[in-house]
């Protein structure tokens, strides 16, 4: 082997081992992903034709991508009732909407097979998981429970598990301004929202009013007389009195 072979077989193994970090990263990318499974990587001895047989002769590897589809995965408890999951062998049996026409999806009749069970009703009635599958079965008699055909459908369902009922009254708050003052309609109904316009202005602006708060202007106290220096000590000092002298 030249030195050119020995760079080739050292260039196909770092090859082989970036594919299996791609497969490494790509399970660690979807470990929240609902149904997936995990790929593997299986490395594989690339053994040249070797022209003398009392010699060895070093080879390359390549790596192969494992597919695990037939593992058991783990199993997650929802609150949605009409998620599932298989456990143990087998598949759902799911088709791929190829259009709509007049708001019901059409199929192309093609079956395709995953373990991905988070199925939730539409708005038409039937189940789709999360990559937007739309599971088949076959019908069930209601009083024996066993199947009634062996060619799966995709199933529909009665949209009709809560019934509507009509609306009554309407709660309704909103701010009004105190301005521009609406003027009760003549003709507005006794209750409604116009009629009632006026006075709930009226009442949102004397609360306003109300609310604000009342400050009273105390006038500031006068300050105590100030004296100079010399005038505290002239005041301060003993004061000297001449006596005049008796007469008698």
């Amino acid at each position: 082997m030249g030195i050119f072979d020995a760079l080739n077989t050292s260039v196909g193994g770092l090859q082989a081992q970036s594919f299996a970090l791609q497969n490494i990263s790509g399970n660690i990318a979807n470990a929240s992903t609902t149904g997936y499974k995990g790929i593997d990587t299986s490395f594989e001895d690339l053994i040249p034709d070797a022209t003398s047989p009392s010699r060895q002769v070093a080879g390359g590897v390549t790596a192969y991508a494992q597919a695990t589809i037939t593992t058991q995965g783990t199993v997650t408890t929802t609150s949605v009732g009409t998620n599932m999951a298989i456990n143990g062998d087998g598949f759902f049996n799911v088709q791929k909407s190829t259009g709509t026409v007049d708001n019901v999806p059409t199929f192309n009749g093609v079956t395709d097979y995953t373990r991905r069970g988070d199925f939730q009703v539409n708005s038409n009635g039937n189940l789709v998981n999360g990559a937007g599958y739309y599971l088949m079965g076959v019908s069930v008699d209601p009083k024996t429970g066993n199947p009634t055909g062996n060619v799966p459908q995709v199933l529909q369902f009665a949209n009709n598990f809560i019934p509507s009922q009509t609306t009554t009254s309407i709660n309704y708050a909103a701010n009004l301004p105190s301005t521009p003052t609406t003027t009760i309609s003549a003709s507005s109904a006794s209750g409604s929202i116009v009629a009632l316009a006026a006075s709930i202005r009226s009442i949102s602006a004397k609360t306003r009013r109300s609310r604000r708060p009342q400050v009273t202007a105390i006038p500031p106290r006068a300050a105590p007389p100030t004296h100079s220096p010399r005038e505290a000590a002239t005041s301060t000092a003993p004061r000297r009195c001449r006596l005049a002298p008796a007469i008698s």
